[in-house]
């Protein structure tokens, strides 16, 4: 568990030393880059560690004992298949795959984190859930979610086809990433009609061909069954805390055009995300789409200080007030977390002993 400790208390360290910028800088210093690629190495080079991790080892392997075709009818999108058939040409492909989501992941959120006026700060907010917990539990997601996070910085550039496609290419990993395709239309100014015909005609040519034939599985597995998710209430009302703060306050963050519509409009969702979870069947259902949501947590909550606080003394409180419930986040799941057992002890590749994915026995479940 130390190591998670290790990467959270480094982040609110810096957290703590930063001051809040009213001009972004997007320069990438040595100490970004080196806890990037810590952070990549951490996520893609675990081995049995994460709550799904024994699903996609599963996933894979008829990778290694079918023919493409007939492996690739197991899978489920067409970019993870792709992925797939690339990491069962080596022996331990799993790896291959956890560290290709690594290194988006962390790629990403440098990227994202660096736009903020707080960067450490969002790199805080992001780690407890977004990274260990989606990055390092549902692997697809976390990719989908990384490329969402590019798109959403070409959305406060008012750039919606870059937009479109950054998260187009995230429903290649995780079709359901196509929920936040119409997002662009909505914080569309220009041609407005227009955009939102070319958005609605992608989503729909998207939706036909990434889920169309799995939409009846989807349905049956998550709404007819009524899943439950432990926790979603818990999680709903973590997004729905920043997105209400920023729907009451939106005039002191500061943003325009674009960036003020598609933040508006995904902490109306965030806030829309409690009574959604007490009233839909499957909270199942409304947990995983709000994982979509994640990113208002981080570009928010690096804004709060210096939105609402008026001297040098209350910008620190708030900043500190922030670290403090997500470091009381990440020690209550990692304490008393339901599925945190999967997470705990980390597990590193190259610490493991005669590691063979396509030399095992396919019926051997024993991760």
């Amino acid at each position: 568990m130390l190591i998670y400790w290790i990467f959270l208390g480094f982040s609110c360290f810096m957290a703590l030393l930063e001051q809040g910028v009213e001009k972004v800088n997007y320069r990438v210093n040595f100490v970004w880059v080196l806890f990037s690629i810590a952070l990549a190495v951490f996520i893609g080079g675990r081995w049995k560690t994460g709550g799904d991790w024994g699903n996609y080892y599963s996933n894979l392997e008829p990778f290694y004992w079918l023919t493409v075709d007939n492996a690739a009818a197991t899978s489920k999108d067409v970019g993870y298949t792709a992925l797939s058939i690339v990491a069962s040409q080596f022996t331990t492909g799993i790896v291959f795959i956890t560290m290709f989501s690594g290194i988006v992941m962390a790629g990403a959120l440098m990227v994202f984190c660096l736009a903020q006026p707080r960067p450490w700060l969002c790199m805080t907010v992001a780690f407890p859930y977004l990274v260990v917990v989606c990055g390092m539990g549902y692997i697809r997601q976390g990719i989908a979610i990384s490329f969402i996070l590019m798109g959403l910085l070409a959305l406060g550039r008012e750039d919606i086809r870059r937009y479109t496609i950054w998260v187009a290419t995230g429903a290649l990993f995780h079709a359901t990433a196509l929920v936040l395709i119409p997002l662009g239309a909505i914080a569309s100014r220009r041609n407005r009609l227009l955009v939102i015909a070319l958005v609605a005609a992608t989503t729909i040519i998207a939706f036909r061909s990434l889920i169309g034939a799995r939409a009846d599985v989807l349905v049956t597995n998550y709404v007819d069954t009524n899943a439950s998710s432990s926790g979603a209430l818990v999680r709903a009302f973590m997004g729905a805390l920043p997105a209400a703060i920023f729907l009451i306050f939106r005039r002191q963050f500061g943003l325009q055009g674009s960036a003020l519509l598609a933040w508006t409009a995904l902490s109306a969702a965030a806030v829309a995300a409690v009574p959604a979870v007490l009233i839909f069947a499957s909270s199942t259902v409304v947990d995983r789409l709000s994982l979509y949501l994640l990113p208002v947590q981080c570009f928010l909550y690096a804004r709060v200080p210096d939105a609402l606080a008026r001297s040098n003394q209350q910008r620190q409180l708030f900043a500190v007030g922030i670290l403090l419930l997500y470091l009381v986040v990440f020690f209550t799941f990692a304490n008393y977390g339901d599925h945190a057992a999967s997470w705990f002890p980390y597990r590193f590749y190259l610490f493991e002993d005669s590691v063979c994915l396509e030399c095992g026995d396919p019926g051997d479940r024993s991760y």
